[in-house]
């Protein structure tokens, strides 16, 4: 069952296209009265779109969506607690979530 979960993660990092290329800087904002004009200023989708659609598109339940910056680009990372309660990340694009 642990052995399908992660499965499912790595595939779902390699259909988003969002895994960090290596050596590439991430910067996260943790905090969200700093992401949220980020996100209006760069027209990103909401976390409550992007977490509505996680629903749909991953397996367990997303507990915490972060606002990263790699290179040019915004992603949330999505920490996801699995059904055997492990947690994996799972990065998407900020303005085309799961568009791929």
């Amino acid at each position: 069952m642990v052995g399908s979960f992660h499965s499912v993660f790595v595939a779902a990092l390699v259909v988003i296209g969002a895994a960090m290329p290596v050596g590439a800087a991430e910067h996260c904002i943790e905090d969200w009265s700093t992401a949220l004009p980020v996100v209006k200023e760069e027209g990103l989708a909401t976390v409550e779109a992007v977490t509505g659609l996680a629903r749909g598109k991953v397996k367990g339940d997303v507990v915490k969506v972060t606002l990263c910056q790699q290179g040019p680009r915004w992603v949330y990372r999505l920490l996801v607690r699995g059904p055997a309660g492990n947690h994996a990340p799972v990065y998407v694009d900020a303005k085309e979530p799961f568009a791929r």
